[in-house]
């Protein structure tokens, strides 16, 4: 066995990358020989002339460098994978994995419902809702993101109350992703469905409800799961829905009545008022 010298993971000892993180693993005859060149090679004045070794070295980090967006996504899979079998489980994970995961989720989301209303508006009417679908579904996507947000803020101040911990934020949006990835699958079936057409829309209208009782189970699970409360983690709880549902108000009020006017206009503009 070796450990990654940037991770710190463990490896079979023939592994030449890094599962975890990717950093290309050298065994150690290679850096005691490439230590014992060097240091003949300053005794004897040749320093400048590159060995063979240093060489094969560059070329190696040359292909590490091209293989390591492969890499990177084996390692978000694994990470998605390991999730699905056992969300509430401690896994290594890139910071940006949850957030990445919650934003594509948000976007099928979005994507889908583009599908539905495009796809309902040119039976209904023979034309699509064009710029005004487009503007509307980007105001909807910054909604749900903002929201889900909100959610995650109303949980860090609700284990701040109870464990008086300090939690990194994208630590904490990694930890609620983990315990909801489930939703991936749910929001690409409901994708689906969206673009099989109309007799679809119920049932992924009825997924998307279920995705979003999912995540808010994420962020009631990371609100009070921990040991040696400070204080009750029923009251932490109930903090995190406060400040959650607080700033859902809020947003829906900034956005509600543009997407009021909007349709009031889509809808002037198809009848002729």
């Amino acid at each position: 066995m070796k450990k990654c010298p940037n991770c710190g993971a463990s490896m079979d000892t023939d592994v030449k990358f890094c599962t975890n993180c990717g950093t290309k693993l050298f065994s150690e005859s290679t850096e005691v020989n490439t230590n014992s060149n060097l240091k003949s090679q300053t005794k004897n004045g040749s320093i400048s002339k590159p060995t063979m070794q240093t060489t094969r070295m560059k070329k190696n980090n040359n292909s590490h460098s091209s293989s390591q967006g492969p890499i990177v996504m084996h390692n978000y899979w694994q990470w998605l994978v390991s999730s699905w079998k056992q969300p509430n489980s401690e896994q290594n994970a890139e910071k940006w994995y949850g957030a990445t995961t919650i934003l594509g989720e948000i976007l099928l989301f979005v994507w889908g419902i583009s599908i539905a209303i495009n796809g309902s508006l040119t039976q209904m009417f023979g034309s699509t809702g064009g710029d005004f679908t487009t503007q509307v579904l980007f105001e909807l996507f910054i909604f749900l993101a903002l929201v889900g947000l909100g959610k995650v803020v109303g949980v860090i101040a609700g284990r701040k109350f109870s464990f008086q911990e300090k939690v990194d934020f994208l630590t904490l949006i990694n930890r609620v992703a983990q315990l909801s990835n489930i939703n991936a699958i749910i929001m690409v079936v409901a994708f689906v469905c969206c673009i099989l057409g109309r007799n679809n829309y119920s049932f992924a209208v009825l997924l998307s409800v279920i995705a979003l009782l999912i995540f808010d189970l994420a962020c009631i699970t990371m609100a009070v799961k921990g040991q040696n409360a400070k204080r009750d983690s029923f009251y932490g709880l109930l903090i995190s829905v406060a400040i959650a549902l607080i700033i859902m108000m809020v947003l829906t009020g900034i956005f509600g009545n543009t997407l009021k006017d909007q349709i009031q206009s889509l809808l002037s503009s198809i009848f002729k008022f």
